[in-house]
């Protein structure tokens, strides 16, 4: 999302048009978006992105329109019942905050960030003045108002932190890569088997690694070696594989382990495991059958059930 908003706001701006974007600054009680949250207005309405749509976004579109070069906090009531609401019956209230974009070497530099996935934040003043790009000191994890330069500025993490590492690249792994790039999941995809894991077959993973299911801390080293903020879905074509990535996965602190398998796979595995010595601790870090118990049967549904069950774990995060 924020790479298709910043390509498009370099276009217009570079096309000679104002643009705006629309952020969530705070949000309190039942709200359609959290912090965080950004849409881009032009002079004739919305670009791309959404604040959570209705009236909140149609009002919000509306003031864009009339003051397109106008940088503001705006408050919003969105509980019916108070004489300021918009006619909501959410209950919450949100700040809302409009920053004309004008800078295309700042909107360059962000997609840079994005891109070469470098720590970095966009921070946008509430006064509404301009924006620019924080790259050092403590980066929030997560969209937040922070005092920045004297101001008051919302801070939004120009990349997740987190990866999903997708272990085996079979079918359910295809439909849920797909799944993964709409939802601003960053994804690598390892397997031993060239056919199931090249760029070709997974145009969206930020890797793709050819790797002997035994040998991945060897490979997964550096820059590559699985965090706390990182997860892991393993869906070998195996149980010899399963059981090669799960001893992988529980040798790091990746705080979301993912296993899909049939029951007697499941137990067939964790007899093993304890056979090998790791703990019951150890073994109620995996998630088994992984993904929301939604009834699925065909590979797009699985993959849909554990696209769930992820959003439910970065959320957490």
């Amino acid at each position: 999302m924020f790479e298709q908003l910043l390509t498009t706001a370099l276009h217009e701006i570079e096309a000679g048009r104002l643009v705006l974007l629309v952020s969530v600054a705070r949000a309190t009680g039942s709200t359609p978006r959290k912090e965080g949250a950004m849409l881009l207005a032009g002079t004739q309405g919305l670009l791309c992105g959404t604040i959570g749509g209705g009236l909140l976004e149609h009002r919000c579109l509306e003031l864009a329109a009339a003051q397109p070069a106008c940088g503001h906090l705006e408050h919003f009531e969105l509980d019916n019942r108070k004489a300021s609401s918009l006619g909501m019956v959410c209950g919450g209230s949100t700040e809302v905050l409009f920053t004309p974009l004008h800078d295309t070497a700042l909107l360059r530099e962000a997609l840079t960030a994005l891109q070469d996935r470098t720590p970095a934040c966009l921070c946008l003043p509430l006064d509404g003045s301009a924006p620019h790009i924080a790259q050092d000191g403590a980066l929030p994890a997560r969209p937040s108002v922070l005092s920045l330069r004297g101001k008051d500025a919302l801070c939004v993490p120009l990349t997740d932190a987190g990866r999903v590492f997708v272990i085996g690249g079979g079918h359910v792994s295809h439909e849920l890569c797909a799944l993964l790039c709409r939802l601003d999941f960053r994804h690598l995809v390892i397997d031993d088997r060239a056919d199931f894991c090249s760029p070709a077959r997974f145009p969206h993973a930020e890797q793709t690694l050819i790797v002997p299911l035994s040998e991945l801390s060897g490979m997964l080293t550096g820059t590559l070696r699985p965090t706390e903020a990182d997860g892991f879905c393993i869906m070998t074509r195996g149980h010899e594989g399963d059981a090669d990535a799960v001893r992988y996965a529980l040798s790091t602190p990746a705080s979301y382990i993912g296993l899909m398998g049939s029951r007697r796979k499941r137990e067939t595995l964790f007899h093993t495991l304890t056979q090998e010595g790791f703990s019951d601790a150890a073994q109620q870090r995996i998630i088994t059958p992984i993904g929301l118990e939604i009834h699925a049967q065909t590979p797009a549904e699985i993959a849909v059930s554990i696209a769930a069950q992820l959003i439910e774990w970065r959320a957490a995060r």
